[in-house]
């Protein structure tokens, strides 16, 4: 039987002594530009995706308590790239009160619950218009990782060698 250990715990137990990743963020489908002028992604925080992404597909949800201060994304959009990660865009409301324009990898989301999981967030949404296949996001999400953590071990070996 798989143990089964709660969201929050996930969040809190993340390792912060593993070295840095080649990996970015991208919305272009290369491994070389961060969105929105975030950092690259360490592999500590790829591993942790994947982790967080497991669990979520296994059937864990997030508790209200873990969204209760998460941004709140309005006008939201899912962009789905030729064989990428896809992307959540749309204007996020953060405490204290602001308001700015959102791009991030998306590794899953529930409309109908009105959350969504970015790389290294929990994020409330309202209402969304457009058909949003839930499934199809995490399955996008789980290759892009794999492939992120393949070209970090590529740079890793480089580097090893060098």
């Amino acid at each position: 039987m798989i143990s089964q250990i709660p969201l929050c715990e996930i969040e809190t137990a993340v390792s912060s002594h593993e070295r840095p990743s080649c990996a970015t963020w991208s919305d272009t489908g290369r491994s070389s530009l961060a969105i929105g002028g975030q950092r690259a992604a360490s592999r500590a925080d790829l591993l942790f995706a994947s982790e967080i992404l497991c669990r979520l597909r296994d059937g864990l949800k997030p508790s209200p308590r873990m969204l209760e201060c998460s941004g709140f994304v309005e006008r939201w959009m899912i962009v789905a790239r030729i064989d990428d990660v896809c992307l959540l865009k749309g204007t996020v409301w953060r405490l204290p009160v602001s308001r700015s324009m959102l791009t991030t990898p998306l590794l899953a989301i529930d409309p109908v619950a009105g959350w969504a999981r970015a790389i290294d967030e929990w994020l409330t949404i309202g209402p969304c218009f457009d058909l949003v296949h839930p499934d199809s996001v995490a399955d996008r999400a789980a290759r892009w990782l794999e492939r992120q953590l393949r070209v970090d071990d590529c740079c890793n070996d480089g580097l090893r060698h060098s």
